[in-house]
């Protein structure tokens, strides 16, 4: 994460200062930390999917070393991808990271019971090898967030910077200049 946020910085010129810390409202920090997602969510999708079936066959074949090692490359993945999200979600909240933590966690959490709620019937009506495919595509569905967040985040954030900074000066919905 340390080269891409250099990285990015060199791109759009960007004065990286390891003393006092950078000033991010100036900066693309989600282009920044989400550089590398793409690798890391691509592992993801495939091992997901390979890992449903790998799992269908296993059954006949009791050879479990093909189901360990794509446990090993998924969770290796999704923690980076943690650690990449998590990282940005504090680069967005300096103030409060410790409240966007945990509301990143209870909807993680959330949507993990769901996806656990659902899994046995799926496993049950289609397969693993189906049942994790659609898991897969659930992961690939993430693609246009990241893409939206990285092409979009600076605005998004740059007006609602904004927005917040006009409503302190009690100027929020003024026609004057």
């Amino acid at each position: 994460m340390d080269r891409d946020y250099r990285a990015v910085a060199k791109m759009y010129d960007f004065p990286v200062d390891r003393v006092k810390g950078d000033d991010l409202s100036k900066f693309r920090i989600e282009r920044a930390r989400l550089r590398s997602s793409w690798y890391f969510l691509g592992i993801t999708i495939v091992c997901v999917a390979g890992y449903g079936w790998a799992l269908s066959y296993q059954m006949e074949s009791k050879n479990i070393a093909v189901v360990l090692v794509l446990q090993f490359f998924i969770g290796a993945a999704i923690t980076c991808l943690f650690n990449m999200c998590g990282t940005l979600l504090t680069d967005l909240n300096p103030h409060n990271p410790a409240l966007a933590q945990a509301s990143s966690n209870i909807i993680r959490c959330a949507l993990s019971a769901l996806g656990l709620a659902v899994l046995q019937e799926m496993i049950d009506h289609i397969g693993p090898g189906w049942t994790f495919t659609v898991f897969a595509g659930l992961c690939l569905l993430i693609a246009p967030m990241v893409v939206a967040e990285v092409r979009w985040g600076f605005a998004w954030r740059s007006k609602g910077l904004q927005d917040i900074e006009l409503q302190a000066h009690g100027t929020a919905g003024s026609t004057d200049p």
